[in-house]
């Protein structure tokens, strides 16, 4: 979901692409905030970058 995220996909794009609805899209990346530490999808990104998750 967060290299989705990384490639500019949008919420509804994601769902599409994951076969979840939006609603699910957004619980995850909420979970993917907290465990990140941030609070917005270009933090996430930058954050998940910086620790090496994505390159």
């Amino acid at each position: 979901m967060l290299i989705l995220v990384a490639d500019g996909a949008s919420n509804a794009d994601v769902a599409a692409r994951l076969h979840i609805t939006d609603a699910t899209v957004k619980t995850h990346l909420g979970h993917i905030f907290t465990k990140l530490g941030v609070s917005s999808r270009t933090a996430a990104v930058s954050r998940a970058q910086s620790l090496g998750i994505l390159r």
